[in-house]
């Protein structure tokens, strides 16, 4: 199925990324630091990629790396070892504040800004002496000439900053002194979130042309986004995609209460980026800890779904080894045995789905998202307005209705999509609201909800900017809250949304209508002639508008009927799946995935017990999957054995004896 000298093409292009900084810092403090042993143990694991450093804090590592990094390169690259040096520019001890006052945050009431992972500092990127001294440790890295150089940071701390030189740069700039951070509702509130992301932006733009100048081989990047607001950071992903070979986020960093986060958090961190960087390289980064407990090393079970979550979304994993667990290791040797040898099916892919889900930093930005625990955030921020509850709750239902999906962030990548999902994009310019009306006139299928489009930037529309795909005109909201209501669509009854829209229909057609709210329980049920779902005909497409909260009621409560209820709702506008699959379980992730000529089915296995992080994954048996086309041929990544397939109609026929956690399935013509 491939060639030799394609697989050695493409095992340069794709990274099994593993990170050992602590642990090598560890070990060289001690005098027991050995560069042979480190690179066989990496290279033993099957990765063919590390950070690596043996200094962590914001000081100087230049010293130290002059007298290691030479001879380390050299025995790295005879174990094929590609070596990104690790470059701290995110948090400095406290004891440098006397020596560099100007350097490090300060908030909104003139304070420096020392909790920093609970006592320590943060460098602001504005600061011209602090710029100067982090150019030039990178500037003696490169010309040490690593295969590249990964920045920890920097990022703008979610009180700040507000040091002289923010403040000085933001009044050049605005006119205006910079507002309190974090009040959503200030008509100032997007301008500090540019001028900060701009900020960001500025630096690294020097830090590429800095590393370039020197060699343009050694690829640059740094700690990315992940999908939240990134008001609080600065980080924008596509902003800053421009000054990066790659582009990376820590999607598989989980905290506290797993069952906090969502189980998908990898693969929707590497769909997001590609979203936002799709010609670059992409890498999640996933601790192989209980975060933030550094010697609480994860299962080997949920390690290897965070790791299959991120290939089958087409990124490429980087695992941070904080702890050696001695039996734990096998489960490392496994995941990077999926892709040795077989580089060419993981690198270069594009999605090849029918169905997009709109992911919107405005909304988030503007309309309100919750901020999820992190590093740099150390704790959630909480909002009003949770856009992320309808983001993820639109994902899980995708999820677990087996349907292949990418996500677009405009919709000028909806070329090759049949179906759009908008989950409560509450704030959409005019020029998406054109790029979607167009998209539907053209053909284009639509689900809304909620209050999707009924703001511009930070101002309530009087209707829907996308009243004439829904069919229906706003009349206001009203909150019922987790009172027994109900709603009928299509024939059948559901527990109601828990915010609802009122609408007078114009041209759409009710497919269903809610009860008046009950305010309690066990209380008679009358229904209103406020419609619940309205399918509107436009152009040569058609959408359905929810109107409430759908996929954030989902999110909260998990409702198995509106499971069942998003399927018949795709049905009922006529969208066809392109790929079945039958199996004993519905806990299945499905994602579809091109290359050249071929076609990738990657099949994910989240059956498990009922723990977070996962413990065990049972695995399903005859799986029969079905695929629109024809195809001469099918192979087992993961089994390493041919497929049985037939033909029935216009569809494939696959069967796959067997699935544990993770596989791949190639169809050739």
């Amino acid at each position: 199925m491939e060639t030799s000298e394609e697989n050695s093409d493409d095992s340069c292009n794709f990274l099994r990324i593993v990170s050992m900084v602590s642990l090598d810092r560890k070990s060289f403090s001690k005098g027991e630091f050995s560069a042979e042993k480190s690179v066989n143990f990496k290279s033993s694991l099957g990765f063919n990629a590390e950070h690596f450093n043996v200094a962590v804090k914001g000081r100087d590592p230049t010293p130290l790396l002059s007298r290691i990094l030479p001879k380390y390169l050299e025995i790295a690259h005879a174990k094929g070892l590609r070596v990104f040096v690790y470059v701290n520019v995110h948090w400095h001890d406290v004891k440098e504040l006397d020596e560099h006052p100007d350097w490090f945050q300060v908030d909104y009431d003139g304070k420096i800004i020392d909790d920093v992972y609970g006592k320590g500092l943060m460098p602001c990127v504005n600061s011209p002496s602090w710029r100067n001294y982090s150019y030039g440790i990178i500037r003696k890295i490169a010309l040490l000439n690593p295969d590249g150089i990964f920045l920890d940071g920097p990022v703008f701390h979610p009180r700040g900053c507000y040091c002289k030189y923010c403040k000085e740069l933001f009044r050049k700039r605005y006119g205006m002194d910079p507002p309190r951070k974090g009040v959503i509702e200030s008509e100032l509130h997007l301008k500090f979130a540019e001028f900060q992301s701009d900020s960001m932006a500025d630096y690294m733009k020097g830090v590429y042309s800095l590393v370039k100048g020197i060699n343009p081989r050694i690829l640059v990047y740094l700690n990315g986004e992940t999908v939240r607001p990134n008001w609080a950071t600065g980080r924008d992903n596509v902003k800053l995609a421009e000054y990066q070979d790659i582009v990376g986020a820590e999607g598989g960093f989980e905290y506290y209460n797993l069952f906090e986060t969502p189980i998908f958090k990898p693969g929707m961190t590497a769909k997001v980026l590609e979203a936002q960087a799709p010609n670059k390289l992409r890498v999640v980064f996933v601790a192989n800890k209980h975060s933030p407990w550094n010697r609480e090393v994860l299962p080997p079970a949920e390690l290897k779904n965070r790791c299959a979550q991120v290939l089958a979304n087409g990124a490429n994993y980087w695992i941070g080894i904080t702890y050696k667990k001695e039996e734990y290791l096998h489960a490392i040797k496994e995941i990077n045995s999926w892709t040795t040898g077989k580089e060419y099916y993981f690198s270069g892919t594009v999605d090849a789905s029918e169905i997009a889900l709109y992911w919107s930093q405005l909304s988030a930005n503007t309309y309100g998202g919750e901020i999820p625990t992190s590093d740099f955030t150390g704790r959630i921020i909480r909002v009003k307005r949770n856009i992320l509850k309808s983001f993820q709750g639109a994902y899980e239902l995708l999820l677990r209705n087996q349907l292949p999906f990418h996500v677009v962030i405009s919709p000028e990548q909806l070329d090759r999509t049949k179906l759009l999902i908008l989950p409560n994009v509450a704030c959409l310019t005019s020029d998406e609201i054109e790029g979607i009306v167009d998209f539907v006139g053209k053909g284009g299928m639509v689900v809304a909800d909620f209050e999707t489009s009924l703001y511009e930037v930070l101002q309530k529309r009087e209707n829907f900017g996308l009243e004439e795909i829904f069919g229906v005109r706003y009349i206001g909201g009203e909150y019922y809250g987790d009172y027994e209501n109900y709603m009928s669509i299509t024939g059948e009854y559901y527990p109601c949304y828990t915010q609802v829209i009122k609408v007078e229909l114009t041209t759409g057609k009710p497919l269903g209508y809610m009860s008046y709210n009950t305010g309690g329980f066990y209380q008679p049920i009358i229904m209103s002639n406020n419609p619940s779902a309205v399918l509107n005909k436009f152009g040569k497409g058609s959408a359905i508008y929810l109107t409430g909260n759908f996929f954030e009621t989902f999110f909260n409560f998990k409702f198995a009927s509106y499971i069942h209820l998003f399927g018949k709702l795709l049905r009922t506008l006529g969208f066809k799946r392109s790929i079945n699959v039958r199996s004993p379980a519905t806990s299945l992730e499905v994602q579809l995935r091109k290359k050249e000529d071929i076609t990738e089915i990657h099949l994910i296995n989240f059956t498990s017990d009922l723990l977070r992080p996962l413990l065990n994954i049972v695995p399903l048996r005859d799986l029969v999957i079905e695929l629109k086309g024809e195809f001469d041929r099918a192979k087992s990544l993961i089994l390493d054995k041919r497929l049985v397939l037939q033909h029935k109609r216009d569809l494939t026929v696959i069967k796959l004896p067997l699935l544990k956690e993770y596989d791949v399935i190639i169809l050739e013509h």
